[in-house]
């Protein structure tokens, strides 16, 4: 009896603290950072919770957030909900960080595609009127061809860049959730250092694969399908090279026993360059990275500088 009044609390604390934080998402203009809070008491409630207990919480804060916020809020209650619950059961399930990451993405996914998807055919949004709108938002000192071909290009590979954000969201969401939780006592399980991450070497071919089919097709796939399948599955490759580069370069500073203060004087200088080069600096680190993850996959890089290292 005990346990489970010690259960009742601990679902009314974390529904509160959810209720706040969807109420500050809602109506202060917090909400964008607020917003990747809520999945988090839902976290830490699955990870010792049913999958039943779960269904029942999450929707008492979709009921309570329609009544305190509206339908629409609570549609978004409803999503941070199953997103928090999901991620929750498979830490619990699997012990492990990764494939909670991975839930936690879908779920994500599925939430901006059903909103994208609801205001399109629901609230009969013109996406279209939108993107003329911000065509006028467009800086004087980027012609117009090239931001309309930046336009062009952002609508072909928007399914890629809703995936890559929906990961970096649940990363995110994880991080927040494996920091309350050793607070918390209630520990959540970890990821490896990205410099142990390492993706299959087989990712090559498709990539080169890609690659020489847009060289060689470009032209007679333009706007058909396959333009836009092999575009983001370019983007979608290109993302996973420049971690794979990142990796390898974490893993050599690693090596050499560099400090972490190095790291971040490096991040630091980074976040103090002038904000009109700044986007050109990361374009060009992040072709680079993707060049070393290429390398790296390809030529084992990490194994011949690890053996170069141990032999002095």
């Amino acid at each position: 009896m005990p346990s489970k009044t010690k259960h009742l609390a601990e679902n009314a604390l974390m529904l509160g603290i959810a209720l706040v934080l969807l109420f500050l998402s809602t109506y202060t203009i917090l909400g964008g950072l607020v917003s990747f809070l809520i999945p988090l008491p839902f976290i830490l409630l699955a990870v010792n919770r049913t999958v039943p207990n779960m269904v029942w919480i999450s929707l008492a804060f979709t009921f309570l957030g329609w009544i305190i916020t509206g339908p629409l809020a609570a549609v978004f209650a409803f999503s941070n909900a199953v997103w928090g619950s999901i991620m929750g059961i498979v830490y619990q399930k699997k012990e492990s960080a990764l494939p909670a990451i991975v839930a936690g993405a879908g779920v994500a996914f599925l939430s901006v595609v059903s909103l994208l998807a609801f205001m399109a055919f629901g609230m009969n949004v013109d996406f279209n009127a939108i993107m003329q709108k911000a065509s006028e938002l467009r800086s004087v000192m980027m012609p117009k061809g090239e931001y309309d071909q930046l336009i062009a290009q952002g609508k072909i590979v928007l399914p890629t860049s809703i995936v890559i954000f929906s990961f970096i969201s649940s990363a995110i969401i994880h991080g927040l959730a494996s920091l309350i939780g050793r607070r918390l006592r209630r520990p959540i399980p970890a990821l490896k250092p990205i410099r142990e991450w390492s993706f299959p070497r087989s990712l090559l071919y498709y990539y080169f694969i890609t690659m020489i089919s847009i060289l060689l097709f470009a032209e007679s796939m333009q706007g058909t399908f396959w333009e836009i399948a092999l575009m983001n599955l370019k983007v979608m490759l290109d993302a996973i090279f420049v971690l794979q580069g990142l990796s390898f370069c974490l893993f050599a500073a690693y090596l050499y026993g560099w400090k972490g203060w190095t790291i971040a004087l490096v991040v630091c200088l980074f976040i103090l360059l002038p904000p009109s080069i700044l986007p050109t600096i990361l374009t060009a680190l992040s072709l680079v990275l993707s060049l070393v993850g290429i390398f790296d996959l390809g030529i084992r890089l990490r194994e011949k500088l690890e053996t170069r290292v141990k032999r002095g």
